[in-house]
Parts: C-alpha cells; sequence; structure tokens
C-alpha cells in the first residue's frame, strides 16, 4: 500500500500592494488585476499560518509522500515561490514533498522557469533519459509496485494560459515512453499534474479542468495503471474510474476549502480517498 496526502492550490502570496502593476510584467497584468479588483488578494491574505497548520496535521500522519499539485504563489514571482517553499520546508527536509507547477506559478515569469530553479531538488527524475526538454514528466520510483510521475499542464502561449494548461505533444509521447518502460511494468502510476481532464461535474469545465489536450491525455493512459491526482478546480472532488477514464482526484484549494485527501493506494483500481478538513 502506498498513503499520500493530496494538498493543491495554497495561493500563498507576497503583499502586492506595495510593487506596481508593471513590476509583475505583461503575463503578471491581468493576474494583478483579478488579486486587486476582483478580490483574490483578499480571500488568500494571511494563508501562511493556514499552510502551517496543514503542515503540522499532515505530518502527523505519516504519509509515505506529501503531493502537491500547483498554484502554490499567487502570481509565480520568485520571491513568493522562496517563501513559499519555506512553508513547505519541514515536507522537505522530511524527504516527502512530490510537486508540480500551476498556472499561478507561472504567471510573472515569461522564461517558465523560476519554478523549476526553486524547486530543482525535488524535480529530479528516476528516468531522467525519458523527460522532455523541460525536465517533465519526471519520475519517482515508489517501492516495488507504484510510481509517481509529475506532469507540467502549463505549457500555454499568450493570454489563455490564465484559464486553460494544454501538457503539449512532445511531452505526451514522453509520458507514453515512460508508461512503455520497463521499470514501470507492473506497477501502478500516480500521475501528478495542475490541470485536470474533466471537472467536479464529470466532464470538461472551462474554469473547473481546462485541460485543452484532455482527450489526448486520457488517450495516452487508456489501459495503463493509472491514477491522476491533480488541481486547478477549487473543489475538492473524486471522480471514480470509468471505461476510457482513469480515477481523477481532484486536490482542490487547501487553503480557501481548508483540507486535504489523503489518498490510500493499492492498485489502479483498489484505493480509497479521505478528506480530511482542516482542524
Amino acid at each position: 500500500m502506498l498513503r499520500l496526502a493530496h494538498l493543491s492550490d495554497l495561493h500563498h502570496q507576497i503583499d502586492w500592494r506595495q510593487r506596481s502593476l508593471w513590476s509583475s510584467g505583461w503575463r503578471g497584468v491581468p493576474g494583478r488585476i483579478e488579486l486587486h479588483a476582483l478580490g483574490r488578494l483578499r480571500r488568500f491574505a494571511g494563508v501562511g499560518p493556514r499552510i502551517a497548520r496543514l503542515v503540522e496535521q499532515v505530518l502527523g500522519l505519516a504519509p509515505d509522500r506529501v503531493i502537491l499539485t500547483g498554484d502554490l504563489t499567487a502570481l509565480g514571482d520568485e520571491s513568493e515561490l522562496r517563501l513559499a517553499r519555506a512553508l513547505l520546508e519541514p515536507f522537505i527536509a522530511a524527504g516527502l514533498l512530490v510537486v508540480v507547477p500551476g498556472n499561478h506559478d507561472r504567471y510573472t515569469d515569461a522564461r517558465s522557469r523560476a519554478f523549476e530553479v526553486v524547486f530543482a531538488d525535488l524535480l529530479r527524475s528516476d528516468l531522467p533519459d525519458l523527460a522532455d526538454e523541460r525536465g517533465y514528466p519526471f519520475v519517482k520510483l515508489m517501492g516495488e509496485r507504484h510510481a509517481l510521475v509529475g506532469l507540467d499542464s502549463t505549457r500555454v502561449q499568450g493570454w489563455s494560459h490564465y484559464v486553460v494548461g494544454r501538457l503539449g505533444a512532445r511531452q505526451l509521447r514522453a509520458l507514453a515512453r515512460v508508461l512503455e518502460h520497463p521499470k514501470l511494468e507492473r506497477r501502478t502510476v500516480l500521475l501528478l499534474a495542475h490541470h485536470g481532464p474533466a471537472g467536479p461535474s464529470g466532464g470538461f469545465e472551462w474554469n473547473e479542468s481546462g485541460l485543452l489536450d484532455a482527450g489526448a491525455l486520457l488517450q495516452t493512459v487508456r489501459h495503463r495503471p493509472v491514477v491522476l491526482l491533480h488541481g486547478h478546480s477549487h473543489q475538492r472532488f473524486w471522480l471514480r474510474a470509468r471505461h476510457g477514464r482513469p480515477h481523477l482526484i481532484g486536490g482542490g484549494s487547501s487553503t480557501e476549502r481548508p483540507g486535504f485527501w489523503e489518498v490510500t493506494v493499492d492498485d489502479h483500481r483498489a484505493l480509497e480517498a479521505v478528506a480530511h478538513p482542516l482542524r
């Protein structure tokens, strides 16, 4: 059995009121409007202590790994990323944290590399030769029966990166190679991504899933022993496996709807997920 704690969408933020609108670059401007005019800055004010409580509660469960499926920050400013990492340091020191980026972790980073700089040590793969040129998918082999595979669903150019996600053809081809590798034979694969292929309704939703190449992802993993854990939607939900689609577990926002999943996996058919509220 593999026991995971699944958190997502922490949205830790610096005080953007102290910085000019243009200090976050053109990519950050719509995000700044969302922060200031649409109330996100207020909604996620003071989440640091909440994250500290989450860390303490999760550590008390002694999971095998802690999964964090993106949107650690508000705009992906490097100082925000480093502050988020500091809050998560107890997980890192214990060798537990596995993390992938979300769209909010890219907003101010035109080259899309600050996340990889700050979390470089956590993104190393046990099968690095199978990754694409950006280092994804990365693979973490767990014992003899499981593997964690991290994906980057933020491969979107232009203004649409605020509302949708994409894995891209190269990354999907790399994922196919990973799933076919002999070292993953007879292993259940836990796929980690920020954007999921379906929202809480069970279908594609622009605001709740938004993965443009969801169909290609599902085709890539079809008939594979896969479970997908993702974020992006701030609702916490579990869509049970059905024909042509694996189990999908949406982490929700662990700070806006304070809590997380405890996921126990035997194989891709036999698993259990329990939602824990923040105490």
